[in-house]
């Protein structure tokens, strides 16, 4: 039996697809590449917006959102999705590796030509002779940033197969991969007021998008909640004071904290009163991305994440696209956007 067609309108174009295909496989078959990495569901690259018909979204689906290699069609539909840069592989060598704090690096990768990202993204690296990791590239913590250079924060797991061997077997002149970039936790331009959570090196797209926002839009609101395990892993205090001397409200928390000038509570219970109006980001511990993801789903604000994952706990990732198909299937439809 033959399959049912359909037309899917995706960001102005129209592709002929079948009902049950993904979001991603429709625009593939139309010669339209919807952003998008990992397609089991964790990475959220290929959120895209329903503007019109009906599309089930395998319960990914916030506000008028869904992950596009999840969501499938059931008839006609109309879907579209911000502009990001396109997906390329650069090469680099390794320029300087700095220790921040106690078990975090500053890594900076000098690139044979730039690398085009937007704040929040993340790129894939690939140190030679070694696995890939995805890391989050971010502004200097001192704000000396220099062209063709991409700077990303690494927290360093003992006998962990790339980042122990950062300093040893990974030093300066090494050479460097990256692919990219990724991600859909990037800054929007919007001029609703911004929330921005992170935990452990989750601060380095955080601190990215903080940057751009008070330097591209020093009017817009906004909070910054910042949490580690412990004190220790706070380790970007320099940085904290440069955001607050702008005006910024930020939030310290960890489990030794003080309760005055370091909270102890979870970062999802610090992050003020909430509307629909807001626009939150978050990024870090899995845990904390979904906690944080409740919290916004519950406000009814718009909610972009980054969670990091560790990349030795492959089965993960299989896991949580288990966990999101056992979902139940409900169909997802929303009215064409005004």
């Amino acid at each position: 039996m033959s399959k049912s067609t359909c037309t899917v309108t995706i960001n102005g174009k129209k592709i002929k697809a079948n009902v049950g295909d993904t979001l991603i496989d429709a625009g593939l078959g139309g010669r339209l590449v919807l952003p998008h990495d990992c397609c089991s569901g964790q990475c959220e690259t290929c959120r895209v917006r329903v503007l019109d018909g009906q599309v089930d979204s395998l319960g990914t689906d916030e506000k008028n959102t869904v992950l596009g290699c999840l969501a499938v069609l059931e008839g006609d539909a109309e879907i579209s999705y911000d502009p990001v840069p396109i997906v390329k592989t650069i090469k680099g060598t390794v320029e300087s590796i700095q220790k921040i704090k106690d078990d975090y690096l500053e890594v900076r990768v000098r690139t044979v030509k730039p690398v085009t990202w937007l704040p929040g993204q993340y790129l894939r690296a690939t140190f030679s002779g070694f696995p890939a990791r995805d890391y989050s590239p971010t502004t200097p913590l001192n704000l000396d940033a220099e062209q063709d250079v991409i700077v990303f924060h690494i927290k360093v797991y003992p006998n962990s197969v790339v980042s122990s061997k950062l300093g040893s077997e990974i030093t300066k002149g090494h050479s460097v991969k990256l692919r990219g970039p990724f991600g859909n936790g990037f800054l929007r331009r919007q001029p609703e007021p911004i929330v921005l959570t992170s935990t452990g090196t989750g601060f380095a797209p955080i601190w990215a998008i903080a940057v751009a926002a008070i330097l591209g839009q020093p009017e817009r609101d906004i909070r910054l909640v910042v949490g580690a395990r412990t004190k220790d892993g706070l380790y970007m205090r320099d940085a904290i004071r440069w955001l607050r001397n702008r005006g910024v409200s930020v939030t310290l928390t960890a489990s030794d904290g003080d309760d005055e000038t370091i909270l102890t509570a979870r970062p999802c219970e610090l992050l003020g009163e909430l509307t629909e109006d807001h626009v939150i980001y978050s990024a870090g511990a899995p845990s904390h991305v979904e906690a944080t993801r409740e919290v916004a789903r519950q406000a009814g604000a718009t909610f972009y994440a980054d969670p990091f994952f560790v990349a030795e706990e492959s089965s993960g990732l299989k896991m949580l696209a288990s966990a999101l198909l056992r979902k139940a299937r409900t169909p997802f439809a929303t009215a064409a956007a005004s």
